[in-house]
């Protein structure tokens, strides 16, 4: 019997009412958020304001996280889950002057990861400030310096993966040489109050965060954000935790996921911000919980690129694993793309500026296009002249033929595609420079900005003084007798 989560994604679907679903769930949030204990009195002080991205998205001030100093305010907050013993910290990305919070916030919290969930710059937009170093492969430094919180963040490696990239940072308090590692997960296929390309994709993701311990208790709580720290984090966080309630009750009666959105609404607002997350948040729920259910964890969900978007239908099951908890986060990645000119482990250059997602549907495309091409028609035709009543080497052959036009496709196709990155990394390079050049220019501008009004507005006065002196002089003038 199909559990009321799945009876509910039915039912929605059925009856295309996930606008007006989500916009009940909005208005039932916003009536039990109406007390004084869910004040923003904080984030609206004169001199917190400049430090919010988005003047609609502030921080309640029962929940939000604290850090030492003169000003204890960043744009932060708790999320609690008892029920399944969670504790999230989520965030806004970090502008250019809270950088240094948001470092000094994941010090203090003794934070073992930090998930991103956006890129950079999305859709010509600063998302989020640059806040780790890029490192050599960039053209850039392995390190930042952080002097107002004394803390200095250094690169140590790169490990990239379709649809994330996982780096391993250290973070040090510079005056006292206290050192501790960071996980920094970056998906970066996920667009801006959209959805990822599958759920198959963003599980496999959610299962290297968990598989390091970064969601545990005995560490402190994971620094979840996207640009806002409410759409993509919200997700993050409903998935994850109804899905460790399926793994404790062993069961997906246990979760009402409605009434869990409702209650991590009220540490932070606007948790989920459109009705295709929701939905989305409802498909990888199911599809985790039966996964979690069959096969004890999400690490038996192996993503591929051939995986229907549009079913929920399970993979087929991995081979056994045997190998180490690092090696083991990356064990289920799709086949690498042809060998590139650069370090092994480290990701193409500006990679994380790149615009478009690339999606598994458009390399289905890709490949069924290039499929269709003559080359490809010669060498599936060479398998159709397979005749009954061959002998076994003939049969050999083919089929050794056949396996190497297929390894043939695959190529070309990898080929297609890194041809198709390429493109797109150079279109957002020069995008990213324009937007630069264009930063400099009004920054140059500015200095003069305070010389100018001033003079302007001198010119003016002398010119009102000089016209009124002469208007009095012609009406003072003595008429002719």
């Amino acid at each position: 019997m199909a559990s009321q989560t799945e009876r509910e994604f039915a039912e929605y679907d059925c009856n295309n009412s996930w606008n007006e679903i989500f916009q009940r769930l909005k208005n039932e949030a916003s009536l039990l958020t109406l007390g004084d204990e869910y004040s923003t009195k904080d984030a609206r002080e004169p001199d917190n304001r400049r430090k919010n991205r988005y003047r609609d998205v502030s921080p309640y001030d029962h929940s939000r996280v604290k850090i030492s100093g003169e000003c204890d305010y960043i744009n932060a907050s708790f999320i609690e889950v008892p029920e399944v013993n969670r504790k999230y910290i989520l965030t806004q990305g970090p502008l250019d002057h809270t950088m240094c919070d948001f470092w000094q916030m994941t010090w203090e919290q003794k934070s073992r990861a930090i998930v991103m969930l956006n890129r950079v710059i999305e859709k010509d937009t600063w998302k989020c400030s640059q806040y780790w170093p890029l490192g050599s492969d960039y053209g850039k430094e392995d390190e930042m310096y952080f002097p107002e919180c004394d803390l200095k963040v250094t690169l140590l490696s790169e490990q990239d993966s379709l649809h994330f990239t996982l780096r391993t940072l250290e973070l040090e308090r510079v005056e006292t040489g206290d050192k501790r590692e960071v996980l920094h997960f970056h998906y970066t296929t996920w667009p801006d109050f959209g959805v990822p390309s599958s759920p198959f994709a963003f599980l496999h993701f959610l299962h290297c965060v968990r598989n390091t311990g970064s969601l545990e208790t005995d560490v402190g709580p994971a620094v979840v954000h996207c640009s806002a720290g409410i759409g993509r984090s919200g997700t993050f966080c409903l998935v994850d935790s109804c899905l460790v309630l399926v793994e404790n009750e062993g069961s997906l009666d246990s979760i009402n996921v409605k009434e869990m959105l409702l209650q991590m609404r009220s540490y932070r607002m606007g948790l989920i911000q459109t009705s295709d997350q929701l939905r989305f948040s409802y498909q990888a729920i199911i599809q985790g919980a039966h996964e979690i259910l069959q096969n004890g964890s999400l690490g038996s969900l192996l993503f591929s690129d051939s995986t229907n978007q549009n079913h929920l239908e399970h993979p087929p099951e991995p081979p056994e694993r045997t190998s180490s908890l690092r090696t083991e986060l990356f064990e289920s990645e799709p086949p690498p793309i042809p060998p590139k000119k650069r370090h092994a482990g480290k990701p193409e250059k500006y990679e994380l500026f790149a615009e478009e997602e690339e999606s598994e549907e458009e390399y289905d495309n890709l490949v069924e296009s290039r499929s269709d091409s003559p080359d490809f028609s010669q060498m599936d035709s060479g398998n159709d002249h397979l005749e009954v009543g061959r002998n076994s080497i003939t049969v050999e052959h083919n089929s050794r033929t056949g396996e190497k036009d297929s390894l043939l496709e695959e190529e070309r196709a990898a080929e297609e595609r890194h041809r198709i990155r390429e493109e797109r990394k150079k279109q957002t390079l020069e995008k990213l420079r324009q937007m630069k050049e264009r930063q400099k220019k009004c920054e140059r501008w500015k200095p003069y900005k305070s010389y100018f009004r001033p003079t302007f507005y001198f010119g003016l006065a002398v010119l009102v003084g000089v016209a009124g002196v002469l208007i009095y002089k012609y009406m003072m003038k003595p008429s002719a007798a």
